[in-house]
């Protein structure tokens, strides 16, 4: 039977409003996606979990609890090895309830209950000092000033991945494992004095609060309410109650966590205080910390606020951090019922979590590179385990979440995604049909048990012009405000059709301390150009730039026909812009440069470009560091060498790494080495060719945010060969590093 039709016969049940809530979030068993880019992404999470055995899941818990380990161990920060090892177990825990309740596929019911038989096994077998995949020494180190990794982090995951497991499915087990380890932290922090604790929460932590508030929440014991508001750790909280903005320079996702707790507080005793700093918090990261796709972080912390132009870099935007805003934006919208907040949740929504999960086998990214010219660093399913794929796996299994609201009485639609919601004590139900955002339309259709008089409310977008809606053809004399909900009452019958038009237009979004750095969206959706490795880049900025006249992206951006994808118009090179989910593999860019011709910054770039052709003219061959075809084609021997990205290059050090290249015999010819002016010592290394030593380089950080290149004489000698090629090395002295080079290329004279 189908789930609308099946959804309305059941008997309704009451669904109240907290009387501290102006609106509350339907339940995830009530609504359900349809087919579109949401549900596609949610069906790659639910294969990529499906693929992951139990055995290989429970290994490192069982090898702690000194129990057999059928199936192999995980990697990355799963490894054996890991100090946060078990961490994702307890995301997975969550995410089996998450999953259930937006598909009700019994496959993550019965996962989940035969995870937790197998913990409890393992809490069995060790006894009450029992914490998962970690040993209870962990925290010893932890509570003693001692190097450690953040084990409280790691054991709040499990207890919340069991609360919840518990809340879905009714698992007592669960809640008794829950209630154990809960009750074990909070005796052994009981022997520390205040002093102590407050050095212990130096280190990352997690939910600790939040974890314990709600464990008070299902309990009721003081002990637990005392244990949580401990942790609520005022170093960060008391500035921001008394309205004061101390973010700069410290991490991000270490603290959003806090910021939840605060909230439970608030929803659980009626403490103000905690719910104004929430709300504070959360104006000062949203309108003072954050880019145009909802990110909010440079390597994983938070800058100056409004100082965002030089902040471009590979490792922007960790996804955990936009996975617990939207979680704190989720409470605001209840508490507040303010459109405000809803317009920030489709802006993370779509730019910050769609595109982090590759839609064809569920891996995922662990931060969003905003430098020009990067590409996304996917996972791999069984060697990486970053925090980022934690919460992925939870983002993309409630990808249903927040799409409707409630109040006693009526319907609030937050986000435009196709979907069925079923609110059984109304006897209502609505499906929504769209492919928003590569569409500027919803139609949404009512289903009722027998005519109702109620309110049906939609968002209405920051970004539109001409909201206009219509009830089976007819337009509605409803004035449409921007970032507000617009509110139509009137009696509904089983089969009436509204239809929702949001016109959507190019605009930018510029830096706000640097007007003509800027990223161009169509509606909600931050358009990302695709570049290649000869796309121009600004080197003092480390992103792309686009020649105009004008801010008005409609002068140098063309539509393409039925696509939500557009490509330049009058560049020296034109670029497509598309949206940033559907970046997959290929280098691209989310701010550019807009430089007006005849500018100042025209003449430099005119100069570089000359110099760049100039320069390219003498090229006889060229190597792209960390391209993996490019490499094996200049023969790449290495010892001891890494590589990757940065900052919309790559880079390649090590011990010794070395390849091969093409010159010409009866050319003088030089080598051109690419290095960046930040690395320093100790990174002193000799330039070896063909065996014989032709310089020595030291790097020492004196050429801040620069690229730059070194040319050195190649001796003709080393050139006059039969097959016109050398082998380049790069050896590091003792205790030094050779590298980091972003390029290396032989050229003749000038």
């Amino acid at each position: 039977m189908h789930f609308l039709i099946a959804s309305l016969l059941l008997t309704p049940k009451t669904q109240t409003v907290d009387p501290k809530f102006k609106l509350e979030p339907f339940e995830l068993s009530q609504v359900r996606l349809l087919d579109g880019l949401e549900k596609r992404e949610q069906e790659a999470d639910r294969r990529y979990l499906k693929s992951l055995p139990v055995d290989d899941l429970m290994w490192t818990m069982r090898k702690n609890a000194g129990l057999p380990t059928p199936g192999i161990t995980l990697g990355g920060w799963e490894a054996p090895s890991s100090e946060i090892r078990g961490t994702f177990v307890g995301h997975y825990l969550t995410t089996c309830a998450l999953m259930f309740g937006s598909t009700s596929d019994p496959f993550f019911r019965d996962r989940a209950n035969q995870l937790v038989d197998e913990i409890d096994r393992c809490r069995k077998a060790v006894g009450p000092t029992f914490i998962g995949a970690i040993p209870a020494t962990y925290l010893d180190r932890v509570e003693t000033g001692k190097p450690i990794w953040a084990p409280y982090y790691v054991v709040e995951k499990l207890i919340t991945g069991l609360l919840d497991v518990n809340q879905t499915f009714g698992n007592k087990k669960a809640l008794a494992m829950a209630e154990s380890m809960a009750k074990y932290l909070r005796q052994r922090s009981a022997k520390l004095t205040d002093k102590q604790f407050v050095a212990m929460m130096h280190v990352e932590y997690g939910g600790m609060a939040q974890m314990e508030y709600n464990l008070y929440s299902i309990d009721h014991e003081k002990a637990n309410l005392d244990f949580a508001h401990r942790w609520d750790e005022q170093a960060i909280l008391a500035p921001l109650a008394r309205k004061e903005d101390k973010l700069s320079g410290i991490h991000a996702n270490t603290n959003l966590p806090k910021i939840m707790g605060a909230a439970r507080r608030y929803e659980l005793l009626d403490d103000h205080k905690y719910r104004e700093l929430v709300e504070f918090f959360w104006d000062r990261v949203v309108n003072h910390h954050s880019y145009a796709t909802g990110g909010n972080n440079k390597a994983e912390f938070w800058g100056d606020p409004d100082a965002l132009a030089h902040s471009l870099v590979t490792n922007n935007q960790e996804t955990c951090t936009t996975y617990n805003m939207l979680k704190i934006t989720r409470k605001l919208i209840g508490w507040t019922g303010d459109a405000k907040y809803g317009d920030f949740y489709e802006r993370a929504y779509i730019n910050g979590i769609l595109p982090v999960q590759r839609p064809d086998n569920g891996q995922m990214i662990y931060y969003m590179p905003l430098a020009g010219g990067d590409t996304k660093n996917w996972g791999t399913p069984h060697e990486t385990f970053w925090c980022c794929y934690c919460t992925g796996i939870e983002s993309f299994a409630k990808l249903n979440d927040s799409i409707y609201f409630h109040d006693k009485d009526s319907v609030y639609v937050n986000l435009f995604v196709p979907s069925e919601l079923n609110w059984k004590a109304k006897g209502f139900a609505l499906t929504q049909k769209t492919d928003f955002p590569e569409a500027e339309d919803s139609t949404f259709t009512v289903h009722l048990r027998k005519p109702s008089q109620m309110a049906i409310n939609l968002r209405v977008p920051y970004w539109t012009d001409g909201f206009h809606v219509t009830i089976n053809g007819r337009p509605v004399p409803v004035a449409a405000r921007k970032s507000h909900y617009m509110k139509i009452l009137r009696p509904w019958e089983d089969g009436d059709v509204i239809r929702v038009e949001m016109p959507m237009h190019l605009h930018t979004e510029p830096m706000p301390d640097d007007p003509t750095l800027q990223a161009v969206m169509y509606g909600p959706t931050v358009l990302a150009g695709v570049m290649t490795p000869k796309t121009p880049i600004a080197d003092d900025v480390n992103t792309g730039y686009l020649r105009t006249a004008t801010y008005d992206p409609t002068q140098w951006l063309q539509k393409k026909d039925g696509q939500l994808a557009f490509r330049t118009v009058g560049q020296k090179t034109n670029l497509d812009f598309v949206p940033l989910y559907d970046i997959i593999d290929q280098r691209f860019g989310v701010y550019w440069w807009m430089v007006k011709p005849g500018s100042e910054r025209d003449r430099q770039l005119t100069a570089a470009e000359t110099s760049t052709v100039t320069r390219n003219r003498r090229i006889v061959d060229e190597l792209i560091v960390d391209e993996g075809p490019n490499e094996q084609a200049h023969h790449l021997q290495a010892t001891q060498s890494g590589s990757g990205p940065f900052n919309g290059r790559h880079w390649r050090d090590g011990k010794s790494f070395s390849w091969e290249f093409k010159v010409y015999p009866d050319s003088p010819m030089t080598l051109g080495v690419t290095y960046w002016g930040d690395d320093g010592p100790p990174r002193t290394f000799d330039i070896i060719v063909n065996g014989e030593k032709i310089a020595t380089q030291s790097l020492n950080h004196d050429r801040s945010g620069k690229l730059f290149e070194v040319e050195y004489a190649i001796p003709a000698r080393l050139t006059a060969n039969a097959d016109n090629k050398i082998r380049v090395e790069f050896r590091a002295h003792e205790g030094n590093t050779a590298g980091g080079v972003f390029g290396v290329a032989t050229m003749r004279v000038k």
